[in-house]
């Protein structure tokens, strides 16, 4: 009596399921792995972007005790990757500053666009890049349009996130 073992394609046949199974597992984990890596870069983003934060309060308490507050508005639209070398906290992922233009070809990483005074975030595994910029937030209590240390409520430095351009 012959079995479906013993039929002559059923070494084939079998080594065809094989492969076929092999193959769709690598096709789930490849998308399980591009799916991670976006979350990573993600993360990375908004661990980085926590850190600048961290940096700017302790800058803006060394402008306070040296008595500079008044010069606390320049610091809106600066690179905060100064601030952070300072303590050593500058991401591997820093490039540098650059004049280059947006949709320029870089690489992946950290910029400051010196032309604009933004932070450019360019991505490798997400779909857009991110911008940021420093922000100064202060109560304009004389309506001047700008910060004025002995007039205004100084509210904090923040990295916020900008529109593209």
């Amino acid at each position: 009596m012959k079995t479906i073992g013993s039929h002559p394609g059923a070494i084939s046949f079998r080594l065809s399921v094989m492969i076929i199974l092999i193959l769709i597992l690598v096709v789930v984990f490849f998308r399980y792995l591009d799916s991670t890596q976006r979350e990573l870069e993600r993360v990375s983003i908004q661990q980085t972007k926590k850190i600048i934060d961290s940096a700017l309060v302790v800058v803006f308490a060394s402008y306070a005790v040296k008595g500079r507050l008044a010069e606390i508005g320049e610091l809106e639209g600066g690179n905060p990757f100064i601030y952070m070398a300072e303590y050593q906290l500058v991401p591997p992922a820093y490039r540098g500053e650059t004049d280059a233009q947006v949709g320029a070809e870089l690489e992946p990483g950290w910029y400051y666009l010196k032309q604009s005074g933004r932070v450019l975030y360019k991505s490798h595994y997400l779909e857009t890049d991110s911008y940021f910029s420093i922000r100064l937030k202060y109560d304009d209590l004389n309506h001047s349009g700008r910060f004025e240390a002995d007039m205004d409520k100084f509210l904090g430095l923040q990295f916020v996130k900008t529109a593209e351009f």
